[in-house]
């Protein structure tokens, strides 16, 4: 769970920004690069326990991508550091006994990241970090960094330096939230049409069942006006960052657009929501979304959301699961639409099934939201922070 995720962060901390040498003996480092992605800790599981054992280099509970090294001065030496950053709620603290004179500990601190702030924010910006310690109860100096502070809809999803590299793929599952209030306004957009019998997940026990719940909150989004969007909105493409733009589920509704990305992660947010289990699928340049038709997982059905919105031919025959609605609704309903989705999904995905694992990384990944759950990803719950937030942009993966 969380140690994996960690264990990821650490290695990115590691491969990417050693802690320089000072002249005196404590530094700051801050990954990757001097800036500063507000998403990677707020879809963090907080670990338990601030300071470490006495077998341990570290203290704090934050993530280690903002982290200052002290060199222990004598043995039980006492220090307490403090970092405050514009968009932080208070000051971050980390205090520490540090037991070995002479031996080097990195302070952690924990960032609490302020949603209602973050969300208002839709472009880099330079910012300054202040780092405060004291030791033993006295000033040793405040040290300032300048940073790019980044909007929490970029996704840095891959780190290279040199011949490390980092995956980070894992945070596209914090865009997935499936408390968020949009989804309360989509499932009842999808009770309205009639089309599922209820959103009860795999309760009943029939892929039919599941197929028109999931048709049920396609032809919602659709039936409210969202649109695929084709803008590019690729913000790092390398050689040492990647990362791109996924929008808020609020600021998705409220546009009624969605590059790939964003029609993927709303779904999911949905399926997630009433017991559906769901799964992101990136390919190079793009994403759609996968769901498990059974629950023992064995069969996967796939949604290529760039055809939301989009006309779609006629059937020449409705789908079984489509039969007890009768011809007329089904048809009015985008029955149409949504078995085009699924056709151009499964092709989608057959092109790419063999690539799928760690060799072709990260330009093929399946990205399970239990799974992610599961390993101490979580969402980033903006919509409990701010039902008023706007923009607009894209993803690279369109």
């Amino acid at each position: 769970m969380w140690a994996r995720t960690c264990a990821l962060l650490v290695l990115l901390s590691a491969a990417v920004a050693p802690l320089r040498a000072a002249d005196d003996d404590w530094s700051v480092r801050i990954t990757p690069f001097d800036q500063v992605f507000p998403a990677l800790e707020l879809s963090q599981a907080r670990r338990d326990g601030a300071v470490a054992d006495a077998a341990s280099a570290f203290a704090g509970d934050g993530s280690g991508l903002i982290a200052v090294r002290v060199r222990a001065r004598h043995a039980g030496e006492k220090v307490s550091l403090s970092v405050a950053a514009p968009g932080l709620g208070a000051p971050a603290q980390v205090e520490a006994t540090l037991r070995e004179a002479g031996r080097d500990y990195v302070l952690r601190p924990p960032l609490a990241w302020q949603l209602h702030e973050l969300i208002a924010v839709d472009a880099p910006r330079d910012a300054q970090i202040a780092f405060h310690l004291l030791r033993d109860g006295a000033d040793a100096g405040t040290r300032l960094r300048k940073v790019s502070l980044r909007p929490l809809s970029e996704a840095l999803y891959f780190v290279r330096d040199g011949s490390d590299s980092v995956d980070l793929s894992w945070i596209f599952a914090a865009y997935v939230d499936e408390r968020d209030a949009v989804v309360d306004r989509v499932l009842a957009a999808a009770a309205a049409s009639g089309i599922a019998a209820g959103f009860d997940g795999y309760a009943r026990g029939s892929s039919t069942d599941v197929q028109r719940q999931v048709w049920a909150v396609w032809q919602a989004l659709a039936a409210h006006g969202i649109r695929y969007s084709a803008a590019d909105p690729g913000i790092a493409r390398g050689p040492h960052v990647f990362s791109q733009r996924v929008r808020l589920l609020e600021q998705i509704w409220n546009d009624r657009s969605a590059s790939c990305i964003d029609g993927s992660v709303l779904i999911a947010s949905v399926l997630q929501r009433i017991g559906l289990r769901s799964f992101l699928v990136l390919v190079p340049g793009h994403a759609f979304v996968g769901f498990y038709t059974s629950a023992t997982g064995q069969q996967a059905a796939y949604l290529e959301t760039t055809l939301l919105g989009a006309a779609a031919a006629p059937l020449p025959a409705l789908p079984a699961f489509a039969e007890a609605i009768g011809e007329a609704a089904a048809r009015r309903l985008d029955i149409a639409g949504y078995m085009a989705a699924l056709s151009s999904g499964e092709r989608r995905y057959a092109r790419s099934a063999a690539r799928f694992d760690r060799a072709h990384r990260p330009n093929y990944v399946l990205i399970d939201i239990a799974e992610a759950r599961a390993f101490g990803i979580r969402p980033f719950e903006a919509g409990t922070a701010s039902s008023t937030a706007t923009g607009t942009g894209g993803a690279a993966r369109r």
